[in-house]
């Protein structure tokens, strides 16, 4: 019996001047993927419970630069704030993607200072075999991309409201 293959393995990480729990409550609720989304993702539709538990599912469909995409996720696990300092996550693994496998973990951290610290692991393999691994560079690419507009645009909902 063959092995499967390991997964490859993205993270992005930044900070947030934001307070934990309020941070890991919006993400916690699926209507906010619309909100973090770059431009040139948009969210065609969602099905999805107002807040996710273990056991929920979700799905999406975007069209990301132009191609459109069927998501079907499930979340498997999801942990409030515990600890010294403080981290919860949320775990949400793909029945439905591009990807043939996609391990999605929403990583939050409560800093000394208040903020939050935002961390996106993934963990998939790259869509067409053989050649999927060749464009690897532009999966990784991509990746950056989406998830520092995401973390940038979670940010500004954050930001305190000038006046």
């Amino acid at each position: 019996m063959a092995t499967p293959p390991l997964p490859f393995v993205f993270e992005h990480a930044s900070n947030l001047k934001a307070d934990p729990n309020q941070v890991f409550a919006f993400h916690l609720e699926p209507k906010n993927i619309a909100l973090v989304s770059p431009s040139w993702i948009r969210v065609l539709s969602l099905e999805s419970p107002e807040r996710v538990a273990v056991g929920s599912k979700i799905r999406l469909r975007v069209l990301s630069m132009g191609i459109p995409q069927s998501w079907e996720v499930t979340i498997q696990e999801v942990e409030s704030f515990s600890g010294n300092p403080g981290r919860a996550h949320i775990l949400d693994v793909a029945q439905k993607s591009p990807f043939p496998l996609w391990r999605h973990r929403h990583e939050f951290w409560a800093a000394p200072d208040g903020s939050t610290g935002l961390v996106d692991r993934i963990e998939f393999l790259p869509p067409g075999g053989f050649l999927g691994k060749l464009a690897l560079p532009i999966i990784y690419c991509f990746f950056g991309i989406l998830f520092r507009a995401r973390h940038e645009a979670t940010k500004k909902v954050f930001a305190p409201r000038q006046g």
